[in-house]
């Protein structure tokens, strides 16, 4: 199978305009307020989307790449659309795939006292507060570490779904 460029074009899009817009609500300059919340609100739901299309792009071009055939179209097929990326839906996906990968991301998700479970439960919440107009309190300080913390995220699953870095594992493990 061809090798492929990794992470995916999409994703390092993804992450540059999430990184413009973090610093655009870490330099607030002469906005206002008002404004400065609107951005803090912004940042907020692009940050759960950026989780989750990177979810999303990650398994995508990891099952283009390590399947084929009627295997491959069964498998993508499945991958229509993206999830919320709540704890659960993650832990999901994950375990599709292999119950040990599962496992990881639990015990990352649970360290610390299940703090980066919290934090990615308070995320989805976040955004589903904002997305239906509801005052979710939010301040661009916690915006802004709700960022790292989807970025360390989405960087698991980077890692985990690279299928350059699947084959070298299958490989080694057959004497290659």
């Amino acid at each position: 199978m061809a090798r492929t460029s990794w992470p995916p074009w999409t994703i390092v899009s993804l992450e540059k305009s999430l990184d413009l817009l973090a610093e655009a609500v870490r330099q607030p300059n002469d906005r206002d307020d008002d404004e400065q919340i609107w951005l803090t609100r912004f940042l907020v739901v692009r940050t759960c989307g950026y989780l989750e299309q990177v979810v999303q792009e990650s398994v995508r071009s990891h099952l283009q790449s390590m399947a084929g055939g009627t295997v491959k179209s069964f498998s993508l097929s499945w991958m229509t659309k993206s999830r919320n990326p709540s704890p659960d839906n993650l832990l999901d996906v994950v375990g599709r795939f292999d119950e040990s990968w599962r496992t990881e991301l639990q015990d990352m998700l649970d360290a610390d006292d299940k703090f980066l479970h919290r934090e990615l439960a308070m995320l989805v919440h976040r955004r589903h507060q904002i997305a239906h107009g509801l005052n979710e309190g939010m301040n661009s300080r916690k915006a802004l570490d709700l960022v790292k913390i989807a970025k360390s995220l989405a960087d698991w699953f980077i890692r985990r779904f690279n299928p350059d870095a699947q084959r070298r594992l299958r490989a080694n493990a057959q004497g290659g």
